[in-house]
């Protein structure tokens, strides 16, 4: 048990905690509705047939459909039982009813796509093992839109993979693949008589010069649509406008209201060039392409975007201004509800309805449209103004659907507790809900990073969309998500970290000679786990001696308990001298369950030196936006993660860094460093130049040599880049540490003359 425990740890899984699964539990996610043991077990190796009891093409299809699920499983030999499917008129659609007996199975439903729920089902009770106890299930899904978007536009991905996202939503119950294809980074979507598309617009230069990007053909297209037909699920394209169309305007650059020239772009964001509403070419452009989308995808929904749609260019654009004054239209919003809406008439003469992003709600589009559904991700006021209108939306809010963000921020509790109806409505304006998706948009999630972001939280997901949950049942789902392991196995998929329940914070107590470290429990885990016992466990090791990616090291039931947060509720900090000579130490702390290990380990790294905890004075002041805007932040000992919303990061806003530190005496330095983070897409650069100078009075200053750096302003990734200088043993009193702001972003950028920022984490002198 205990290397299993390790193991899991390594992979920041969940496993056991709160009430563990009984004999009236079924290991499936989602689960049923309704589950009535009967005691007995019936072996599937003695179901050597299939036998669909429908006369109709359709049903008939199930056979072949179950093959890639159940084959390896079934008997090979005429065995004395068999799967029967068949058909019930009277169960609504998506119902299933699935009974097990020792000598062979039934499966109900009332349409083919409620009996390959039941398929999914038994799929799951047999990758625990041939022998699946007996009894009656009955069950229905909760929500008719059970959903995932999956963003191609940012990072190309292969067909392969996606076939393996079908699967997994295949076995968790989802029936519809929103399939986001266009983007300023890329347009992935071959379309006949338009070969600016696939030549330009399907690629980017990447950070190393070289071309990045893809597209799917026809036929690719056509596959995939279909692979996903075969598992019951919609795949329902998006076609973006009149934003994020930067990538179109490279190739087609007089469907812009400037002209160009364009590149497709390197960086993610939101930015300014977008389709020309005056341009007629735009509209006869976009029904080439939707005609072409219309002919690979007979999804009814066409996804048109409507996010993130500048007005600037609009704004000066003599066609743009002279279509608001033809139209009638009161300002800019309004022309691109009309533009919005232009394009949603063509689509319903084809029998097609849109879907929006909840951007179209703000011109009136809504009172203006037909049959316009709107896909609320800003919160729920979009849902909420949609259903009051009389249209339908889908909730996919930021809140608990976006899977690109870290477990530390949305993890798998958050998920688990979605409930795409918000409160506000009532019985009749609820029912304006189809359901909700989660959204995994791929700006920093290559093709090989995407399964340890899906899973496991779209297994929260899955279970609150179909089944429906509260609160007092996400411990019996951490219990059936811990027996999870073999539908991960079957897709091939190694999941990500379920959550990020512990955090260390720390700080020098200059009197004491002491590094106290804080650690810190998710609070909502005490209510889930009320009765439990919760342990954090920690672990310290020498950085040059912590051997990466090595699961035995990481803490285990073994390693020593800080915080037993069921008899003493209250933070605990640890204390241990400190002395600045010290190698760099990493801290880990793991949450135990019940003696099992939740969630992924929290990791913090300490950095002994002299300044710890001496005074700092700041010529700009850093930003209050963010925790590390405290001067105590910079001489705390820590370092800074990659998101500069973590504490130990202080950010200077169209300013550099210039502090000054007080050592309190003369005092022998030999080395001055600090570390900054780029992070061109949230407008933060490195330095143009770091400074260090050193006085043994404060007044009279001698300078170090300065140090530059060769990163490129448009490197896409989070950099975090040491910036250090070697003192020679000077005499100095107080050193001065200077980081020079750029100050305005550059011209290629989507912030093009606004203020940019630095931030930096630690003054570290020795």
């Amino acid at each position: 048990m205990k290397n299993l425990v390790i193991a899991l740890i390594f992979f920041g899984f969940v496993i056991g905690a709160g009430a563990m699964a009984t004999a009236a539990t079924l290991p499936i996610v989602p689960a049923p509705q309704q589950w009535e043991p009967a005691g007995g077990v019936c072996d599937l190796s003695q179901l050597a047939r299939i036998v669909v009891d429908v006369d109709d093409e359709q049903w008939r299809e199930l056979e072949a459909q179950s093959a890639p699920w159940l084959g390896p499983v079934l008997g090979q030999e005429p065995g004395p039982g068999h799967l029967l499917i068949t058909r019930d008129t009277d169960l609504p659609d998506d119902q299933y009813r699935l009974e097990v007996r020792p000598s062979g199975i039934t499966l109900t439903a009332g349409t083919p796509t409620g009996a390959f729920s039941g398929l999914m089902t038994l799929t799951q009770l047999s990758l625990h093992g041939a022998s699946i106890p007996c009894g009656l299930i009955t069950d229905s899904p909760r929500f008719g839109w059970r959903g995932m978007l999956l963003d191609c536009g940012r990072h190309f991905m292969p067909v392969p993979l996606i076939k393996e996202v079908l699967d997994a939503l295949a076995l968790h119950k989802f029936n519809v693949l929103h399939w986001h294809l266009t983007e300023d980074q890329g347009w992935r979507l071959e379309v006949p008589g338009l070969p600016g598309l696939t030549e330009t617009a399907a690629w980017r230069t990447g950070p190393d010069g070289q071309r990045v990007g893809g597209f799917y053909t026809t036929e690719d297209v056509r596959e995939i649509v279909a692979y996903a037909a075969e598992r019951h699920i919609t795949v329902v394209p998006e076609i973006e406008m009149p934003g994020h169309t930067v990538a179109v305007l490279a190739a087609y650059p007089e469907l812009s209201c400037s002209g160009g020239p364009f590149d497709v772009e390197t960086q993610w964001g939101i930015h300014p060039d977008i389709f020309c509403a005056g341009n007629d070419e735009v509209f006869a452009f976009l029904e080439k392409v939707l005609t072409h989308v219309m002919d690979l995808f007979p999804s009814t929904y066409i996804h048109l975007g409507g996010d993130e749609a500048p007005k600037e260019r609009w704004q000066v654009c003599d066609r743009c201004q002279a279509r608001m004054r033809d139209e009638g239209l009161a300002n800019e919003a309004e022309l691109q509800s009309w533009f919005i809406g232009r394009m949603e008439k063509f689509l319903a003469s084809h029998g097609r309805q849109i879907i929006g992003w909840d951007e179209i709600l703000e011109g009136g589009l809504v009172e203006n449209s037909g049959g316009a559904t709107i896909q609320s991700w800003r919160g729920t006021d979009g849902a909420i103004a949609a259903a009051r209108a009389g249209h339908d939306a889908i909730v996919s809010p930021t809140s608990h659907a976006y899977f690109d963000y870290d477990p530390g921020v949305l993890d798998v509790q958050q998920v688990h507790g979605f409930n795409p109806v918000p409160e506000e409505l009532d019985e009749s304006e609820a029912r304006h809900i189809l359901g909700g998706e989660m959204n995994l948009w791929t700006e920093y999630i290559p093709p090989e990073r995407l399964p340890r972001l899906i899973a496991p939280r779209m297994a929260a997901m899955a279970e609150a969309l179909w089944t429906g949950t509260n609160e007092d049942e996400f411990p019996t789902f951490l219990a059936r998500l811990e027996q999870h392991q073999p539908v991960w196995d079957h897709l091939g998929w190694t999941p990500g970290a379920a959550a990020r329940p512990v955090t260390i914070s720390g700080r020098y107590d200059i009197e004491a000679g002491q590094h106290k470290l804080r650690f810190e429990l998710d609070e909502r885990l005490r209510a889930v786990f009320a009765g439990d016992e919760l342990v954090i466990r920690h672990q310290e090791f020498a950085r040059a001696d912590y051997p990466d990616h090595r699961p035995e090291v990481w803490p285990d039931e073994q390693s020593p308990a800080v915080v037993n947060a069921e008899s003493d509720i209250a933070p605990e900090e640890l204390s241990r001298p400190c002395s600045p000579g010290e190698p760099a130490v990493l801290h880990l702390a793991q949450l135990f369950v019940r003696g099992q290990a939740y969630g992924a380990p929290a990791l913090a790294e300490w950095n002994p030196h002299l300044a710890l905890g001496r005074p700092v004075t700041l010529a700009d002041p850093a930003s209050s936006r963010y925790p590390g805007g405290s001067v105590g932040w910079l001489v705390d000992g820590q370092r800074g993660g990659p998101s500069f919303r973590g504490e130990h990061w202080a950010g200077f806003e169209g300013v550099g860094l210039n502090a000054t530190v007080d050592l309190g005496q003369i005092t022998e330095v030999n080395h001055l460093s600090v570390r900054f983070l780029q992070d061109a897409n949230s407008w933060i650069f490195l330095p143009t130049e770091v400074r260090f100078a050193w006085s043994e009075d404060g007044t009279d200053w001698h300078e170090l040599p300065a140090i530059t750096h060769a990163l490129p302003d448009k490197e896409q990734r989070k950099v975090i880049q040491g910036f250090a200088v070697a003192a020679g043993g000077i005499k100095a009193r107080y050193v001065r540490i200077q980081g020079l702001n750029r100050e305005i972003c550059p011209d290629w950028h989507p912030g093009k003359g606004l203020p940019c920022w630095v931030f930096a984490d630690e003054l570290v002198v020795r």
